[in-house]
């Protein structure tokens, strides 16, 4: 249940009206929420919601609600197959070794990262990222070390790629995956290498980001 957001919402003094024209979710799905009529809303709107009112969406939870996150992320993936993500976007300046523009910081496992040309194909993307793929899961799509662009502003279609996102306890954590299907209340995602969809609940994620190309890793794992 989310009914925390009347908390947060009423201590920002933010109305319903307000909160539902900054989030674009209807003022009935936000007082659904509030009121706890609604257990699993959909992932994208409490995105939407938490960006509103500055917060994360655990913040939205019920006070002492058990969250599973970290044993459900453990289940699909190994520490090292995940991209850490500090933020969901980073635009800096170039590095003087490219031209002028902009450039993307590569999202990698350790506190050391890269920073690389910014693709013509988002020139009309001011919040996409990239980040580095690590594991086998996505092979022969992906490799280890091939480097995706995301776009965090698109909506998930079927076969669409897309990096699932977990908010852990001392990070935020995405793992590279194929797009199945969704529900009101689940999402349906698969991994190139085994095939085997799983079903997860939207409540148990933070959200999906989409994949919009990649560059192969031409040194190899």
């Amino acid at each position: 249940m989310y009914t925390n957001l009347y908390n947060v919402r009423t201590r920002l003094k933010v109305s319903q009206s307000k909160l539902s024209e900054l989030s674009r979710v209807s003022q009935s799905q936000i007082s659904k929420i509030e009121k706890g009529l609604t257990s699993s809303p959909a992932h994208d709107k409490l995105v939407r919601i938490a960006e509103a009112l500055n917060c994360t969406i655990d913040e939205l939870r019920d006070e002492g609600e058990n969250l599973e996150t970290q044993p459900i992320f453990s289940s699909l993936t190994n520490t090292g197959a995940a991209v850490f993500i500090p933020l969901f976007s980073e635009r800096q300046p170039m590095n003087q070794e490219f031209d002028k523009g902009d450039g993307f910081v590569v999202r990698q496992r350790s506190a050391a990262q890269t920073q690389i040309r910014k693709p013509s194909f988002l020139d009309y993307s001011a919040e996409a990222y990239a980040a580095t793929n690590f594991g086998s899961a996505m092979q022969p799509r992906y490799f280890f070390g091939d480097t995706l662009f995301v776009d965090p502003t698109l909506e998930a279609m079927p076969l669409d790629d897309v990096v699932v996102m977990f908010q852990l306890p001392d990070r935020m954590a995405g793992i590279f995956r194929e797009f199945v299907s969704e529900t009101e209340e689940q999402i349906v995602i698969k991994d190139v290498a085994s095939n085997k969809p799983v079903t997860l609940n939207k409540a148990d994620i933070y959200a999906l980001h989409v994949v919009v190309g990649s560059q192969r890793n031409r040194a190899g794992g």
